[in-house]
């Protein structure tokens, strides 16, 4: 017989050889495929960075956000654009569609910013151009605790730390957070610049002038044959050099206006671990390198560096990894896989009573699994939790093929006891065209993924799509060659002995399958109302795309108000955490880490693995008593699945003052709708700001321009940065600026002395008025508009409960004319997520169709069995809604999935009852003979895939160990076949004599009238 089945008979040597071969290439590959978190994909969004620190939000915006702006706004492609301006620069984030060329991207929007370099401020010094992938999150957190004053150990750090790890294989690169290197710092002292009328700008040009170096082109030597670069040096090559500097006509120096000094610039921003200062090292993974193997190996030379004695004294500390997250979620689908495996073996032993067989049908799950790797390798792909999660959810359905092939070699064993042979082969090809149509059918429901329009759900499911279309592929052929070559060498008892109860239940289902051919109204009235009973569940079960994560941190955002010195916000840091530690053992919580900065601060809560209460819980309780701070209101910021945003509502308008005034109405508002909490504006109303207004006819009579003007204030408030100070360590900073304590009032800053071009003395108050206003901490724009958001938390609601009470509220409040309000993204993503779900599930409903109707040659018999995907739909909701199970993408993942698997069971039994009738079996007869034939098989991998899936059912294992849960996927899985199964049985059959009686009836009438046509 031509076919795989009768060829793995015929050279069984070969067959065993080559699936050992392929079996040898997946435990090979096991070892060489990369080890990650996430695939490595390139996310479609871009960030511009551009620094300018010490200005103000709406210098920002007009100066560099702004022309920024319309020069991106060119670009195509554009499907989001937001912008934020703060006094340190601005940053714009653009978002393109998945199938965009980031690379291109990149250069098209430095070509863009390059156009209009000479429209932004000359002092802006860099642009920063970042795309985004997954590499560009951090593998690992590092910490630093220690005894010793590390406030001047940056070089130290950066020497025995960063420089260490950035050396090892894997690492792409190691960022050191909460040290500045020290700097070359030129303080001017206030009186001295006033007495001897030093003109700032002049002295900020003489200071680069005389630090520079460059080359000058080469010298011909003709004597000596050569060519020599010439390279004019004018370098400081010490403190005392720049001490020296002459910086007038008389002889007047440097160290006569300022102290130079090398030391470490102020601090911006702390950190603090269980409240001692802290200093942070983030870890980032070179493309493609094995996340376990490399953090194992950062690892080690962290406990190779505590070894040195220049870090006596110091503790390095791991406060993350992806690692533990990966490890943790691969073993527990490991685990989670074996015990399936186990049960579905268990399962297989009760209808079989043997256990060859039994062990023989088991051998497929290892097989293929080692032949999916093998292919895993050579596509480039990655051992990831998607991929993962497609094994996980393959391991439940590569027996189904074996398990089909096996019971029909069994049933005609016992046929033909004195012919193994033929009765194994004629086995197999009684079921080939029902295990291929059933494995087809099951991989098509992905495709729409593979090949469809990208976006984050299908680039998300398309990884898993791969793994499990792989699997089932190599269990389609191990079924048809493998399987049959071990199975014609068993014997088959010829009594069944202990089976007695799935002989009842076959004539029980004989029976029952019989009276519904029989009393078809009554099968009628029972299908329609199994079809009303769904009204039930569905209008019980509550819908939420993306839940909140559960990861093992929690986040308190302060939400400060303002700008303040950072006393003042460690004052309410050390406040906040002195309540959390008191009541360390209520919360559940083993360390604190918080990160602050003059207009921002947040503590993470690092909570213990073996804590006893929920996050919900945690929040709950210490919301209930957080004490009140002066500077901010502390709320939680809620983490979302699957990197979806929170809830909130954007603002539109053209002043951010007035934004901030109906922000905070919004806010009152919506803080009184039930089920929300945590309701705040994303930013406040911004700190006291002192406006220097330059009178520019005074100025002119006093021989100074408004750009001199502003130049000195800028020079003298921020600073100003030279030409770096060359060491034999590196290059450093040096700066140009006025003491601290020369510039810490208003009355100081207006007495700032300004030289005009004849020499003379003016101060600052002459020629400007200073005006105390408040100003923003930082304008945002979406869409090149002005906008604010305003977020909050979800309490007991769902999305779409928490839409309509918003848009009821919102809708009766009178904004001004040319301000509007929208729908924050969270509401725009959980649409997004459904609808291209729903899509993709009547696709793969079209797909289904088309390859069983080219199967079966038949476009009506299909019907019949697509029914089948109702009723498991109708299962899903009705398990979710005992179970008190909400829709989610899982559930919704784990209905695509169970698309294809519920038809497998009607396929098999209408392609028998198709076959028995084109023996000469009577239609009626030949559907029940066919119940009783294929009700073990279609029980059997039923069966072993409920089983597979009950321990993701009934766990709480998360994607990456604090992502979406698995258990929404596998109960979506388990209600759904469970539920099919059973009504299928009976309602498939009862379907395909109304379809066929239909047809029947329609053939009849079509011959009369070509009848009567004639006639």
């Amino acid at each position: 017989m031509k076919t795989l089945s009768g060829l793995a008979v015929r050279r069984p040597v070969t067959t065993l050889m080559l699936t050992l071969s392929l079996m040898l290439m997946g435990l090979v590959s096991l070892r060489l495929l990369p080890l990650e978190f996430f695939p490595d994909v390139d996310f479609p969004g871009m960030m511009i960075e551009i620094p300018y620190p010490g200005s103000t939000p709406e210098e920002v915006e007009r100066l560099i956000t702004r022309p920024v702006e319309e020069a991106l706004a060119t670009m195509g492609g554009i499907q989001r654009m937001m912008s934020s301006s703060s006094e340190s620069g601005a940053q714009m984030f653009m978002f393109f569609g998945w199938d965009a060329d980031m690379t291109a991207r990149g250069v098209e929007a430095r070509d863009k910013i390059d156009g209009i370099r000479h429209l932004l401020p000359d002092d802006l010094e860099r642009v920063f151009v970042r795309r985004f992938t997954n590499n560009s999150q951090p593998a690992m957190g590092l910490r630093i605790g220690s005894t010793r004053d590390l406030s001047d150990a940056y070089e130290l750090l950066d020497r025995n730390v960063r420089r260490r790890l950035e050396r090892l294989d894997g690492v792409a690169r190691v960022s050191l957070d909460g040290l500045e290197p020290r700097a070359v710092r030129v303080q001017l002292l206030a009186d001295r610049v006033a007495a001897h009328q030093i003109d700032l700008n002049e002295l900020s040009a003489r200071l680069r002038a005389a630090n520079f170096s460059m080359s000058a082109g080469y010298l011909d030597d003709v004597n000596a044959g050569q060519r020599i670069r010439v390279r004019p040096m004018g370098e400081f090559r010490s403190l005392d050099e720049v001490r020296e500097l002459p910086i007038n006509e008389v002889g007047l120096r440097l160290r006569d206006i300022a102290e130079v000094n090398l030391e470490s610039p102020p601090r911006r921003y702390e950190r603090l671990l269980d409240g001692e200062f802290a200093i942070g090292f983030d870890v980032f993974l070179e493309s493609g390198a094995n996340l376990v193997d490399v953090s194992e190996r950062v690892i080690a030379e962290i406990e190779a560096i505590g070894e040195l004695p220049d870090m006596a004294g110091i503790n390095l500390y791991v406060l993350f990894s992806q690692a533990d997250g990966v490890v943790t979620s691969l073993k527990d689908l490991a685990m989670a896989g074996l015990i399936g495996a186990v049960m579905s073996m268990i399962v297989l032993w009760l209808f079989l009573r043997q256990w060859v067989p039994t062990l023989i049908v088991m051998l497929s799950v290892p097989a293929a699994v080692l032949i999916t790797l093998a292919a895993m390798y050579f596509l480039g792909l990655s051992l990831n939790i998607l991929t993962m999660m497609g094994l996980m959810l393959a391991i439940g359905m590569l027996v189904d093929n074996g398990v089909v092939v096996t019971e029909s070699i069994y049933r005609r064993k016992q046929m033909l006891p004195d012919s193994p042979g033929r009765a194994t082969l004629l086995g197999v090809r009684e079921v080939a065209l029902a295990i291929s149509a059933g494995t087809l059918t099951t991989i098509i429901v992905f495709l729409p993924n593979i090949f469809g329009a990208q976006n984050q759900v299908t680039l998300f499911l398309s990884h898993v799509a791969y793994t499990i279309s792989i699997a089932l592929l190599a269990s389609l052929i191990i079924a048809q060659t493998i399987i049959p070559l071990l199975a014609l060498r068993v014997k088959v008892p010829a009594e069944q002995k202990g089976n007695r109860w799935l002989t009842g239940l076959t004539n029980a289902y004989a029976r029952v399958l019989g009276g519904s051919l029989k009393f078809r109204w009554t099968a009628a009235l029972c299908v329609f109302l199994l079809l009303v009973t769904a009204m039930i569940p569905m209008g019980g079960v509550q819908s939420n795309m993306f839940d909140e994560s559960d990861d093992d941190r929690l986040m308190l955002r302060y939400n400060v108000e303002g700008n303040y010195r950072l006393e003042k916000v460690r004052e309410a840091v050390d406040q906040i955490e002195d309540y959390l530690r008191a009541n360390q053992a209520e919360f559940g919580f083993e360390s604190l880490y918080s990160y602050y900065a003059s207009n921002r601060a947040e503590t993470t809560l690092i909570l213990a693995e073996d804590r006893e209460i929920s996050i919900e819980e945690i929040r709950r309780r210490v919301s209930e008593s957080i004490p009140p701070i002066a500077i901010g209101r502390p709320s939680f910021e809620v983490q979302r699945n699957g990197g979806a945003e929170n809830l909130s509502v954007n603002l539109y308008g053209e002043s951010s003052e007035r934004l901030y005034e109906i922000a905070e109405e919004v806010v009152r508002v919506l803080s009184r709708l039930e089920g929300l909490s945590d309701v705040r504006a994303e930013g406040a109303a911004g700190a006291e700001e002192v406006r220097v207004v330059v009178d520019r006819e005074v100025a002119q009579r006093n021989g100074l321009s408004t750009e001199q003007v502003a130049r000195s204030v800028a020079v003298a408030m921020r600073g100003q940065t030279l030409n770096e100070y060359r060491t034999p360590e590196g290059e450093l900073d040096m700066r140009l600026e006025f003491q601290g304590a020369d510039r810490q009032t208003i009355a100081q800053l207006e007495a700032l002395p300004l030289v005009n071009d004849r020499g003379e003395r003016v101060r600052l108050s002459t020629v400007a008025r200073l005006e105390v206003v408040r100003g923003p901490d930082e304008i945002r724009r979406q869409e090149r508009r002005t906008s604010l958001s305003v977020s909050a938390n979800l309490g007991e609601l769902t999305m779409n409960e928490a839409r309509d009470r918003i848009s009821a509220v919102m809708d009766q409040i009178a904004l001004p004319s040319g301000y509007a309000w929208s729908y924050g993204r969270a509401f725009q993503q959980e649409d997004e997520a459904m609808q291209q779900m729903v899509f993709n599930m009547l696709l793969a409903i079209a797909l289904v169709f088309i390859v069983m109707a080219a199967l079966f040659e038949s476009t009506l018999f299909p019907v019949s069995i697509i029914t089948s995907i109702l009723f498991s739909f109708i299962g899903v909701y009705w398990f979710f809604f005992i179970t008190g199970t909400e829709m989610s993408l899982m559930g919704l993942i784990g209905m695509l999935v169970l698309m294809g698997i519920v038809v497998n069971n009607g396929i098999v039994l209408i392609d028998h009852v198709n076959n028995l009738r084109r023996r000469g079996m009577a239609r009626d007869e030949a559907i029940v003979q066919a119940g009783r034939d294929r009700l073990r098989p279609i029980l059997m991998t039923a069966a072993t895939t409920i089983l597979a899936m009950i321990p993701l059912a009934m766990g709480s294992t998360r994607i990456g160990g604090g992502g979406p849960p698995y258990f929404p996927m596998a109960r979506a899985i388990i209600g759904g076949l469970a539920f099919s199964t059973v009504v299928s049985l009976v309602v498939v059959p009862y379907i395909y004599v109304l379809l066929d009686d239909l047809r029947a009836w329609v053939g009849k009438v079509r011959r009369r009238a070509v009848g009567r046509a004639v006639a």
